[in-house]
């Protein structure tokens, strides 16, 4: 099934953590599942064991502000 662009398609992001998401300007703002995994995949580095690359998107969600859903968050975009 193909990936859908409406955030809240991820598991742990309803409308509090979507809204959340978009806040922000520029490359900071991600409104769509697309953009999620773009900053995922952002994050990891050559030397970025999974592990840590897991560690960092679930700190760059904590620096945004999700808190509720987050673990969900990082395992659903890391699968």
């Amino acid at each position: 099934e193909p990936i859908g662009l409406d955030l809240q398609q991820v598991p742990g992001i309803g409308p509090a953590n979507a809204r959340i998401l978009a806040e922000g300007e520029g490359d900071d703002k991600v409104e769509t599942t697309h953009q999620l995994i773009g900053k995922f995949l952002m994050l990891k580095g050559r030397d970025v064991t999974p592990i840590e690359h897991c560690d960092m998107f679930w700190h760059w969600l904590a620096a945004k502000g999700v808190n509720a859903g987050r673990n969900k968050v990082v395992l659903a975009i890391a699968e």
